[in-house]
């Protein structure tokens, strides 16, 4: 679906492919011109909520943040190894921290990726000099410094190449601020508030499994804040770059880069981002389990996410990739060659009336090729499109707000038009979809807690008729 936009200093690791790449990729890839499009398709639009605008401010001292979420435990009690995870449809037991960071590759200048945080966090504790919040690192972790002398400290150690993110503005005047409900923007200051995020919230202790997502073409780092919150809620901590030249404002203002360019640029803004958050310079590194980093995407996003373990073109395999998943990911212009060196476990999530990236082409036919992946999984939701797994029901909820460019608008009515109406599946289902085997698929692959199989077989009850799941050990 969408494109987008970033920014922490990060000197780029050497790695090396798994394996030659095909000669032919570089031809194939070219279809993702006609693939990756996101506005597609008839209907009515939707209603949804949406959060007012606000103006301009600026970030604030990550040491002022107070988490304003409802008393709850500090830590959720400890699940024994074999005990049923907590049910992924729902909310899980953590609070949800959330904070906005930049990272800078140094390895391409000028490549700035605005970055998005959401970490499990604990309700009664402020954030407090001496607790460095995810992202923020230097002494005590305030202010956004990135070393004792606020300068940039890059990774020092081998094979790891980042400085630490830098503390970016919240969000607009009146909303996002420390302590306040995370606002997701659309474009500017037009954007909505979270119902569960807490900006700058105080991180819960202990480390936790790192989870990287790529949003689609010409959208924006939340357009799948649901599915960010999900995974924060149980236990992940999750951080989504837009990709510059490939977001939503990008798409609307005509400065779209090209789309076999981004097919090497989006894996190694996944792995700038993994670097940012791995060095040992950086403090919001000891919240991080190094053995257990995984990528989510949807669209092209899912392309990167499948990619990124193996490497593309000019982009290197990421060898820190445990697991993969893609949503609605646009695979079809991956030779089969490719897809047989994919060594990690991965799950295709797709829907069955998308026109954009049809379940046949590119779920289906990467399940069959993908023989090197163990475990493999797909789930077919039942009158998903391609747009089902993302915020625009509620983005579209934002039409008429001063502030967002008239060809944005357009994409925004006409990409819910074709997404948030019967017969297409309800948003909150295909969303609550997407959170159950998305978290189950990673807390079982990626932190090894059996507990959460038994989510990952197909849905019983009301709920049978809305996926099909079909899975290879």
């Amino acid at each position: 679906m969408m494109r987008s936009v970033i920014g922490c200093v990060v000197t780029r690791r050497t790695a090396t492919p798994s394996a030659r790449r095909p000669a032919a990729l570089p031809v194939v890839l070219l279809a993702l011109l006609a693939l990756l499009g996101c506005v597609v398709g008839p209907a009515a639009p939707a209603s949804a909520g949406g959060g007012p605008p606000g103006s301009d401010r600026d970030p604030r001292a990550a040491a002022a943040a107070t988490a304003a979420a409802a008393a709850a435990p500090a830590d959720p009690p400890p699940v024994a190894a074999d005990a049923a995870g907590p049910d992924p449809d729902l909310p899980g037991p953590w609070q949800i921290g959330y904070r906005t960071v930049r990272i800078v590759d140094s390895s391409r200048p000028g490549r700035v990726l605005v970055t998005s945080l959401w970490y499990p966090a604990r309700p009664d504790a402020s954030a407090a000099p001496g607790t460095p919040l995810p992202g923020t690192s230097g002494v005590n972790g305030v202010n956004g410094t990135n070393g004792p002398s606020g300068g940039p400290r890059a990774a020092t150690e081998s094979g790891a190449g980042g400085a630490c993110p830098e503390v970016a503005a919240a969000g607009p005047a009146g909303l996002g601020g420390p302590g306040r409900p995370a606002f997701y923007p659309l474009v500017g200051n037009v954007g909505f508030p979270s119902a569960s995020a807490v900006t700058d919230a105080a991180p819960a202790p202990g480390r936790f499994a790192l989870v990287v997502f790529s949003h689609g073409s010409a959208g924006s780092r939340v357009q799948s804040a649901y599915l960010m919150e999900a995974l924060a809620s149980h236990g992940f901590l999750v951080a989504a770059p837009d990709h510059p030249g490939d977001t939503m404002t990008d798409a609307a203002a005509g400065r779209e880069e090209r789309q076999l360019a981004l097919a090497t640029d989006r894996p190694r803004d996944v792995s700038a981002v993994i670097d940012a958050l791995t060095a040992r310079s950086c403090l919001v590194a000891s919240r991080v389990r190094r053995d257990e980093i995984g990528v989510v995407g949807f669209s092209f996003g899912g392309f990167t996410a499948v990619v990124s373990s193996i490497g593309v073109l000019s982009a290197p395999a990421d060898r820190r990739i445990r697991a993969s998943v893609g949503i609605a990911a646009a695979t079809s212009p991956l030779p089969a060659a490719s897809l047989a060196q994919v060594r990690v476990p991965t799950l295709l999530i797709g829907g069955t009336r998308d026109v954009n990236v049809p379940i046949a082409r590119n779920v289906d036919r990467a399940f069959n090729l993908l023989v090197d992946s163990h475990p493999r999984m797909t789930v077919a939701v039942t009158g998903a499109v391609h747009n089902s797994f993302t915020e625009i029901c509620r983005q579209a909820g934002l039409l008429g707000a001063a502030g967002i460019p008239a060809v944005l608008g357009m994409q925004v009515a006409l990409t819910s038009a074709a997404t948030c109406w019967w017969p297409r599946i309800a948003p909150a289902d295909a969303h609550r979809l997407a959170d159950r085997y998305t978290v189950a698929f990673l807390a079982l692959h990626l932190r090894g807690e059996p507990g959460y199989a038994r989510y990952l077989t197909s849905p019983e009850a009301g709920d049978a008729r809305l996926a099909t799941v079909r899975s290879s050990p």
